[in-house]
């Protein structure tokens, strides 16, 4: 067998969620809340876009390699100048871009844990290393930087808000940082954004140091089709755009993020049933005394004493969840994904059924997400 780059032969993969055939070609049986993917369909005007190119458009041709309406839709509902705009194949793509625009293998990235775990793997595929501190709420995004700065770092990788502890920096915090440690490369992910509405997306015009991600995964309900761009000073962009494949950002995926762009009514209503779906679980489970972490994104953690017999039982029902109890400092909690109102009933009307053994009440004396 040919060998691999040293870096890729010891790599530990990402471990995905349920994204398998059976799943999909069952998709209309089961609720999946273990990827925080929109439990409804995108807009009506995407599925009009996406059915009309279908018949009209060119699908022999490569698609648009520099996003055009696209872009001019993202200018306008970002209100940052388009040159400042990049688009791919989902912030996946933009992400696994940036790491192999500037990492080598005598640079280090700051991760604050837990996080996305995705990330990690793009920069050690780059020879880089990855330097862990704990996630701690008292401290701000530069003290937890400089617990482990060194002259070899290059990077800092923040999700904002955090997934999946739900932490989220402030503006302020992240300027601050930006402006401490000039020399780093700062990429926020801002994946949750339309659920929190707080964004640091306008610093790209005063900080070329600053990367900020987005996707159309979460809010807008493109998972499937697969679209991102990132927002960063355009000497930057053009240093990304020379590895970037913009034959990657498929024709189906720019139409449908475009006409999505044409209905945010759409989304927001969305997101406004998100968040009211939210507080009524939080709601039945305090009632029941199970302990919660609530996020502004569109997830909650629960904790509870035995993770994988409640996965294994909301799964014969057809609900996937995930388990982030391996992770650090989330030993007992599950993740579960928000959606619209039926689909949140749906879950708690099986998840009422688990055993009240396998549910941890809450307990002063346990470990505080994020402390």
């Amino acid at each position: 067998m040919v060998k691999p780059k040293e870096s890729v032969s010891h790599l530990k993969p990402y471990i995905n969620g349920n994204h398998s055939f059976e799943l999909i070609k069952n998709h209309k049986k089961i609720l999946k809340l273990d990827s925080n993917e929109a439990t409804i369909s995108p807009s009506p005007k995407v599925i009009g876009a996406l059915m009309q190119y279908l018949q009209e458009g060119p699908l022999n041709w490569y698609p648009d390699i520099a996003s055009t309406e696209l872009c001019e839709q993202l200018e306008s509902y970002t209100q940052i100048p388009k040159e400042f705009l990049l688009t791919f194949n989902g912030s996946d793509h933009a992400l696994e871009t940036i790491t192999r625009t500037f990492l080598t293998v005598d640079d280090e990235v700051i991760t604050i844990q837990p996080t996305y775990d995705h990330f990690r793997v793009y920069a050690q595929s780059c020879d880089a290393t990855i330097i862990t501190v704990d996630e701690d709420i008292n401290l701000s995004l530069h003290e937890h930087i400089e617990q482990v700065f060194s002259k070899q770092s290059k990077m800092v990788y923040v999700v904002n808000p955090n997934n999946p502890t739900g932490h989220i920096f402030s503006r302020d915090e992240i300027e601050k940082a930006l402006q401490i440690y000039s020399d780093l490369v700062f990429i926020v992910d801002e994946a949750y954004y339309e659920f929190c509405e707080q964004t640091v997306s306008d610093l790209v015009i005063d900080y070329q140091n600053l990367i900020v991600t987005r996707s159309f995964s979460k809010a807008f309900g493109l998972a499937g089709l697969r679209c991102g761009y990132l927002i960063a000073d355009p000497e930057i962009n053009l240093q990304i755009a020379k590895i970037r494949v913009g034959k990657n950002i498929n024709a189906v995926a720019q139409i449908a993020a475009t006409a999505a762009l044409q209905d945010l009514d759409y989304m927001r209503r969305y997101v406004d049933e998100v968040k009211e779906a939210k507080l009524w679980i939080l709601n039945e489970l305090n009632q029941k005394n199970i302990k919660t972490k609530d996020t502004s994104a569109n997830f909650i953690l629960i904790n509870v004493a035995s993770p994988t017999k409640i996965l294994n039982f909301l799964e014969s029902h057809n609900i996937y969840i995930r388990d982030r109890s391996n992770m650090p400092q989330l030993q007992g909690y599950i993740r579960l994904t928000i959606g619209d109102q039926l689909s949140m009933k749906r879950f708690w009307k099986i998840f009422e059924q688990i055993p009240s053994d396998w549910i941890r009440e809450e307990d002063d004396n346990q470990q505080k997400v994020g402390s």
